[in-house]
């Protein structure tokens, strides 16, 4: 494995895997800090680190945030599976001398956080689902409650694969031909909260380009990258025996909360905090973000202290 230059995606470091793809990702945060991973959301992207930079370095945290594959400057990998996600992850603590970690998972990311749980459970102290899906291939009786939300996603999975990436991919073509459209669109389907969040949001270009840059990876690759989340993941929650913190809004239009519920009743050790006001895009609040690093903080700190130093906080 070694490191690679591109002129995909400025943004983003890139290395190369065993199997000879590229690996995208973004390395925020205090450098000399407790390793966490950030599991991107869809659409999303490596830049959706960017969000967390400031108040990560603040409290002594390194946040990596890689693109999964086919997605931004990383390579597809064929007929891949949510349990492919670790392997890869694993080359890049590897490359990077990172034995221990957690791993933080936004929306699409959660999975991650939970496959990382289990296929990496000797390397990851503690994993962070925010808002995060479940395992539909579990989850009983849930067309109906799916049908509810604002995401008809997991349901157009179980009728038909093939349907999903042709609804993706006309989707993906019209955001990327009108990104303003796209944008209006979001704010209308999202929470109030979430709409004071979105405009404070997009007075920079990081949330824009964390978009589109997904949008831009095609319409097959963001399918791709759902299917392995919708279809079944391969293993059972159950099988995860390491601490897992869910976070869930209650006004959540495109996660539902008993989806959390389900989580927490089968994850081996899950602890749910509901948070009744917050929508979707709660992670990007600053007062959000302090109360999550502090309370990793206080968790990780008798875990971390003889194998990796967590600094105090920048000032």
């Amino acid at each position: 494995m070694k490191p690679v230059t591109s002129a995909v995606a400025p943004s983003a470091r890139l290395l190369r895997l065993a199997d000879g793809r590229r690996l995208a990702y973004s390395d925020r945060g205090d450098p000399n800090g407790y390793p966490l991973v950030l599991g991107h959301g869809m659409p999303g992207c490596h830049r959706e680190g960017t969000f967390f930079h400031e108040r990560a370095r603040h409290h002594g945290f390194r946040i990596l945030t890689p693109d999964r594959p086919g997605i931004g400057a990383s390579d597809a990998r064929p007929g891949q599976t949510l349990r492919d996600y670790p392997d890869d992850l694993r080359q890049l603590l590897d490359h990077l001398g990172i034995d221990r970690f957690s791993h933080i998972g936004w929306s699409s990311g959660g999975s991650r956080t939970l496959a990382c749980a289990l296929v990496l459970a000797d390397r990851l102290d503690l994993g962070v689902c925010l808002s995060g899906y479940t395992h539909f291939a579990e989850y009983p009786g849930g067309l109906r409650l799916i049908e509810g939300t604002r995401w008809p996603g997991p349901r157009l999975a179980r009728l038909s694969p093939t349907l999903v990436r042709l609804a993706v991919t006309l989707v993906a073509a019209l955001s990327r031909r009108h990104p303003g459209l796209y944008l209006r669109q979001a704010r209308h389907l999202v929470s109030e909260q979430d709409r004071q969040l979105l405009r404070q949001a997009l007075t920079g270009e990081t949330f824009r380009q964390d978009q589109l840059i997904c949008l831009n990876s095609g319409g097959r690759a963001i399918a791709n990258d759902l299917l392995a989340e919708l279809n079944d993941w391969g293993f059972r929650l159950a099988w995860v025996k390491r601490p897992i913190w869910l976070y869930q809004g209650e006004q959540d239009p495109f996660v539902a909360m008993d989806y959390a519920r389900h989580l927490a009743d089968n994850l081996a050790h899950a602890d749910l905090t509901r948070l009744p006001e917050a929508g979707h895009l709660y992670p990007l609040s600053d007062t959000f973000q302090d109360h999550l690093f502090q309370r990793l903080r206080r968790a990780l700190a008798p875990h971390t202290e003889e194998r990796t130093h967590i600094p105090c906080p920048t000032r």
